[in-house]
Parts: structure tokens; sequence; C-alpha cells
């Protein structure tokens, strides 16, 4: 805060304790309150210069606004409250205070919330509105200036205006609070002027309470000058947002205690009595207008619990009345159930960001309506999840699962870039007689099998299918007790890690061991031994892939650490990471801190990330690898040459080594070595060394060691073999020394 601040707010201070003489000072309160609105109009004119509104026009109608408070205030002091000089400032201080509507209008124009109405507003409002100025003119008729039509359209316009401009503040939320300060002044000097309009006798000596009100509003107008939130006055953003129903229909309370407010101030006679003919009717129509709106807050309310606040699309707890609607109008014809579940849309909200996740559901949900028209009816039921019923003639090619795939066909480009949407699609029917929940279930089963199967397609439910589904979720049941709860080995058995040899062809005396890749296995109880495409899917599916791969690593790196104590040291270890461990943040430090532990080299462990696992283009997962790499780690592309994205990997992730598939090795004694060479100019030009799996037979090794391949592994050398054997294994055989390892 800078000195200008700080003399600011105490000249401020001092206002405000001014504020309060006025009805203690008797025949001086008209001088104290000149002397208050001359010092809120210089700190009105130093807000203005010192924080340069962005619209000038709103701050020049405050200005004039404090000018004519000063006025009228000056021609009291001078000229009598009732002359010709005091009248004509509260004139402008009214016309004034009309000047200010535009931009209060601008203010206020903000995007609506879909179906959230404003006019139950507006009619209470008025119903209030007409009800103060009823009575005012009522009041005036008694006293005899009823018959100046200027004074009851001036009186009548001040009281309206004034009470639009309160109602606003209770209606709105997040309004900027110069904004609101501006407003509460604009209501109080309004109120004033209505006041002195009906009864000019009352800024004689018994007006003092009025000029501490009006200083009161002048100082308002003054603080909100130097508040830093005046630049925006006037415009969009400064207007805050429409309260929700509830909340306007509590602050309409203080409406609805007018009429019991004007019969207590007509009892003790500070407003002359009102005829029942004025009040009564008037007190109904604003009940009626009350009960109304709650009545339709009522129902608003109903309805949005049935409602997907993103999409307007029904939710859960609306789709089965929707469903038996459509069921209706379809005159009983039997329909289809379609779960849609869009593939791998975490990826966009992390990647692009959640407004444009939330724009893509958005235009997923409009082109499923689409599809289905007036057959369907469309339902988002939380997250990237679809509930779509439909019913398609007999004679529709595909049925209902074209129909979905087919409005999910088109890319999308919710921020301007193209995104290929898939989905995972379970169908189930819903014939007449059959509960909507047991539809529902069994489309789930489908869905989840679907996903199973591969993502972007669709299948219709089978007894098969839940049996296989079943199965898969007792499977990951139980990896999630081996993994995270200690299940004991007698229920579900136990993770084992074995261990291939991985051999050096360039050597003088033959192959030697130079390293072992860690494989897993799980020695099931009720199953037998599992190998890694039984489990490792599901370990994936259940979110337990990185915690899979840390329990394997943390296994090896212990093995690696062992055979250094029993004089079997120098060999490399080559672990898998599946997508789990990629997508996971902070790979590099659980990996270092596991090394670190066990007291091994981060030169000596590769990590294979694999070829036919289609990995998404995230920026996220190349600079993961990167940090590994930069940590000292090597990373190694397993399983080349099966999948599609080769050379897309070599070029995205910092590999060190491509590992042939064996589909590739067995090229090597076949006479077509054209794509073998290929593959060995391409790994030379990009300084990337090649290991050749699945070797067999003792042919391969000459052709392989011409084609520059210096590592290999394959039966012909050893098959895997738990770690207490891995020691004598080498010794038997021979491992690599030194230089070998540094290559």
């Amino acid at each position: 805060m800078t000195r200008r601040d700080v003399a600011a707010l105490a000249a401020l201070a001092v206002l405000g304790l001014l504020v309060a003489l006025p009805v203690a000072t008797g025949g001086a309160g008209t001088v104290v309150a000149l002397v208050v609105d001359v010092g809120a109009l210089a700190l009105t004119v130093l807000g203005i210069r010192r924080h340069r509104p962005v619209l000038p026009q709103a701050w020049g109608a405050v200005l004039a606004l404090v000018l004519a408070a000063t006025a009228a205030t000056a021609g009291c002091l001078l000229t009598g409250p009732g002359t010709s000089w005091a009248r004509w400032g509260v004139v402008a201080v009214q016309v004034v205070a009309l000047a200010l509507v535009p931009f209060v209008v601008r203010t206020l124009r903000q995007a609506r919330v879909p179906g959230r109405r404003t006019w139950p507003d507006v009619v209470l409002t008025a119903c209030a509105g007409a009800l103060v100025v009823a009575q005012v003119l009522g009041m005036l008729h008694e006293t005899g200036l009823g018959r100046d039509p200027a004074v009851l359209v001036g009186t009548a316009a001040d009281i309206v205006l004034a009470i639009v401009l309160l109602r606003i503040l209770t209606t709105r939320t997040g309004t900027a609070p110069a904004t609101v300060l501006v407003l509460l002044a604009a209501g109080l000097l309004l109120a004033v002027a209505a006041l002195v309009t009906a009864r000019p006798d009352l800024l004689g000596g018994g007006g003092h309470v009025l000029h501490a009100t009006q200083s009161l509003a002048v100082v308002l107008l003054a603080a909100a000058a130097l508040h830093p939130s005046m630049r925006h006055v006037g415009t969009p953003c400064a207007g805050g947002a429409l309260r929700g129903d509830g909340q306007r229909l509590l602050s309409v309370l203080p409406v609805f205690c007018t009429v019991p407010a004007l019969w207590l101030l007509g009892s003790v006679h500070v407003l002359p009595d009102v005829a029942v003919e004025v009040v009564a009717p008037s007190g109904y129509v604003l009940a009626c207008a009350g009960v109304g709106w709650a009545a339709l807050a009522v129902r608003r309310a109903e309805r949005s619990a049935e409602r997907d606040p993103l999409t307007d699309l029904v939710n859960r707890r609306g789709l089965p009345g929707a469903a038996e609607d459509l069921r209706r109008r379809l005159h009983g014809r039997d329909l289809h159930l379609c779960l849609v579940d869009l593939d791998d849309f975490k990826q966009i909200n992390d990647t692009r960001g959640h407004a444009v996740g939330d724009a893509l559901l958005v235009e997923v949900s409009n082109r499923l309506r689409r599809a289905v028209g007036r057959h369907g009816v469309v339902s988002r039921t939380g997250g990237d999840e679809f509930i779509v019923v439909v019913w398609t003639a007999e004679d529709h090619h595909g049925g209902p699962a074209d129909l979905v795939l087919e409005a999910l066909d088109a890319p999308f480009e919710p921020d301007r870039l193209p995104y290929r949407v898939s989905a995972s699609i379970g169908i189930a029917p819903l014939r007449a007689g059959v509960a909507f929940e047991e539809a529902l279930v069994d489309a789930d089963v489908a869905m989840y099998a679907a996903k199973q199967a591969g993502k972007g397609r669709a299948l219709v439910y089978r007894p098969q299918l839940r049996e296989k589904v079943l199965g898969a979720l007792v499977v990951q049941q139980e990896l999630r007790s081996l993994l995270l709860q200690g299940g004991r080995p007698e229920d579900v058995g136990e993770l084992l890690v074995v261990h291939q040899p991985v051999v050096d062809l360039a050597g003088e005396g033959g192959p030697r061991v130079v390293g072992v890749e860690a494989l897993v296995r799980w020695d099931h109880p009720r199953r037998g031994l599992l190998l890694p495409d039984r489990f490792l899917q599901h370990a994936e599916d259940a979110g337990l892939g990185a915690r899979l791969d840390e329990h394997v690593t943390g296994r090896a790196l212990r093995d690696l650490a062992r055979w250094d104590a029993a004089g079997a040291g120098g060999l490399h270890l080559a672990v898998n990471l599946g997508i789990g461990s990629l997508h996971r943040r902070g790979t590099a430090r659980w990996i270092s801190e596991l090394t670190a532990r066990h007291g091994i080299d981060p030169g000596r462990v590769h990590l294979e990330i694999t070829e036919h696992e289609e990995l998404p283009d995230d920026p996220r997962i190349a600079a993961s690898l990167r940090e590994v790499v930069a940590a000292g780690f090597r990373l190694d592309l397993d399983d080349f040459g099966i999948g599609y994205t080769s050379l897309s990997y070599m070029r995205r992730f910092p590999v060190s080594t491509v590992k042939l598939d064996r589909s590739l090795t067995t090229l090597a004694t076949g006479g077509d070595t054209a794509l073998l060479e290929g593959i060995a100019a391409l790994c030379r030009a990009l300084d990337v060394q090649i290991l050749a799996e699945g070797v067999e037979h003792a042919d391969q090794v000459a052709p392989l060691r011409a084609l520059g391949v210096r590592r290999a592994q394959g039966h012909l050398f050893g098959t895997a073999m738990p770690a207490a054997d891995v020691p004598g294994f080498v010794r038997r055989t021979g491992r690599a020394g030194e230089e070998v390892l540094a290559g």
C-alpha cells in the first residue's frame, strides 16, 4: 500500500466521522454536510485520475452525481431549503442518476445460465415498487402536493429506480466492490431525492438525518472511486453473476415485508394512512407473484436434478423416465440401450485442459442427439460416459452400434485442432417388461468386454460375456490383494521374478553373458504358473500397472545386488515399463531411489518400453523418459518391428537400443536379409544398438553378427531362470569384461 493509499484511507475515516455529526450538531448540520460533500468530491476526482477507468463516461456521471448532491446541499445552506436553488439541486441529482442507467444495463449484460429466468424478479420488483409508489402518492395527495404532475412523476421515478438498484445488489454475486458502492450510493441519493421532492420541508430544521444520508452516499461514491476495481465500473466484467434461484428467492423476503411495514408506519403516523383498497390488492398481487416464483424455482430444481449441467442431457436419475416416455411415443416398440464410454478421454483433459474436454463433451452430446433424433434419448451419466436409448428399424444397416459410431466418426475440433474420438460401446436390448437397471448392467458388461477386446468397437450383450468379464474382475481383485493388501500366498499366490540371459555376440571366445532381462510370472494357487500375457493387461485395466512395475523392478535390483555380492558382478539388468508407469509422474525418481537403496549404478539398468503397445503422443511421457535417461538409465525399445510406430518412437524418445522381435530375427537364415540390412543401417545412422530376441538356432548367430547385431537373447543361450541360478550360469558360460559393458 502506497502513501497515497494511506492518505486516502485516512481522509475517508475522517469523512466517516463527519457523516455522523450532522445528526448531533443541530443547525450546523448543513455546514458539516457541505464540508463532507466537498471532501468526497475531491477524493472522487483523485480516484478517477489515479486509476484511469476503462469507461470514463461512467465516472463522469458519478462525478456529476457528487456535484449535484454538493450543489443541493449548498443551495440549502445559502438560500434556504425551500428555494429554487435547493430544488434545482435535487432535480440535478435525479437527472444524473437517470444518466447512470445505461451503464448499469451494460454492467449487467452477462451470459445467462441455461434455464434461469429473471422475469419473476422483475414482477416482484415491480409489485413492490408499485406498492411504495402508491403509498407515497397517497402521502402527496394528503399534503396537497399531489396536484403537481412533475412532483408525482419525479417521486415515482426516484422510488422505482432506487428499488431496482437495491434489488440488483441482492440478486447478483461476485459484483466488483466499486460497482456495489456506486449502486448503493445512487440508491440512497434517489431515496433522499424522492423524500425531498415530496416533502421539501424535511430539509429544514429537522432534516439532519437526510443530510447525513446524502453525505454517506457521496462518501460511498468517493470510496468507490478510490478502490482499484473502479476501472471496470460500467463494463460487463464488473457485474458479477446471477445468484441461484434459492438465494434470489430468499432475497425477496424484504419485498414481502413491504405491506406490513407500510401498515406499521401508518399506524404510528410516520406516514399517512393508506387506504385498504390500495394496500390490500397490492399485497395480494405481491403474495401471488412470490408463490408463483417459488413454484417455478421448485420446478426448475426438480428439472435440474434430472439434467446434466454441462450438456443439458438427462442424467442417470432422469433417464428411466425419459426412456419410458420414448417407449410410449413409439407405441411400445423394443429399444436398445447403448452404454458409450469414450476411449482415452483423460488424455485430452490432461494435455489440452478441462475447458477443451468440456467443449468436446458438449459436441459429442450434440452429435448423439442429432443421430438418434426423435427415435431415441441421450443421457450423460458422468465423466466421459453416455447412455443412448434408441429404436432402429430392422432394415437399418448395422443397427444402433453403427448409428453411434458414425456419429463419432468425423474429427472433433474443440480448440481448432482435430481430434479423433473413439468409443467402446456395450449394447443390451431394452424390451417391454425388462427392468431398466437390469438392461443397464448387461450393457455395462458388454462395454467392459468391448474395452478388453480393443477400443473403438461395440459388442452386444451375451451371457458368455458376463462370465468373461467377471473372470477378469476376479483377476483384478486378486492382483489388488497381492500388490496392495498383502494377500496370503495360499489365497492369491505370489509374483515370481525370473531372468533370461543376454549375451554379447562380438566376443572372440564366443557369446558371453553380459546381462539379464527380468520377467515376471504369477504362481497362482489354482491356475498354476501364469505368463505375463495372462495378467499384465488386467493389471493395467485395474490401475495397478505402475505398482506392478515397481514391485518387479525392486525384486530384480535386489537380485542384482546379491549377484554382485556372490562374485557375478558387472551384469546389466533390463526391466519392462508398462503404460501405467509411463503415465505416472516421477518415474525417474522412484527408479533412482530403488537403485540407490541397492547400491546399483543407474548405467547398468535398461528400461524397456514395448513397441506393440501404442503410446499417445503426450509431451509429458516424452519428458518423463528424458528424465529417466538424464538420471543415467538406458532406454530400450522392445518388440521392434511388430507394430506400426517403431520409427515414430525412435524419433520421439531417447532410445539407445532396439530389440528386434523374433519375427525379424528368423529372417537372418531365410535368405531375405534386405529388411534386416535396412534396419541395421538405420540404427547405425542413429547411433542405436541392436539386440536380437528369440535366437534359437546356432546358424542365426553368424548372419546377425555380420549385420552388426552385438547382443542377443533366446533359448539358444539360456531360458528364463530363478535368480538363485544366475551366478552359477554366468560362471559356467563366462561373462563380459568391462570393455563390453562400456559399450
